[in-house]
C-alpha cells in the first residue's frame, strides 16, 4: 500500500526534526552576552537611580504605609470585636436566667 509508505516517511521525517531540534543547544549552543550599562561620566548619581526608579520605590513605599495603617485598622477592630464578645459573656453570666439554671 502506497499509503503506508508515505506515512512511514512522514513520521520518519517528523521524528528526525524533532530530534535535530532537541540537539539544537548541544549542537549549536547560543552565546551567553552580558553587557554592562554603567557610566562614568558624572551624568547619573551614585547609585545609578533613575527618576522613574525613584517614583516607583516612592509608590511601594507609600503602598507599606498605606497597607500599614490598613492593617491597624483591622487589628483595631478586632479588639473591639474580642471587647464586646467578653462584655456580653460578662453580661450573660450575670443575667438571673441562667444563674437559677445553674442553681439546679
Amino acid at each position: 500500500m502506497i499509503i503506508d509508505r508515505y506515512t512511514k516517511a512522514l513520521m520518519t521525517v517528523f521524528a528526525l526534526a524533532l530530534l535535530l531540534n532537541g540537539l539544537n543547544p548541544w549542537i549549536n549552543p547560543s552565546q551567553a552576552v552580558a553587557k554592562e550599562n554603567t557610566t562614568t561620566d558624572g551624568t547619573k548619581n551614585a547609585s545609578n537611580c533613575t527618576s522613574q526608579d525613584r517614583k516607583n520605590s516612592i509608590k511601594t513605599l507609600e503602598g507599606v504605609n498605606n497597607l500599614e495603617r490598613l492593617l491597624g485598622y483591622v487589628e483595631s477592630s478586632v479588639n473591639d470585636i474580642q471587647l464586646t464578645i467578653k462584655g456580653i459573656d460578662r453580661k450573660m453570666s450575670e443575667h438571673p436566667s441562667s444563674n437559677e439554671t445553674e442553681k439546679r
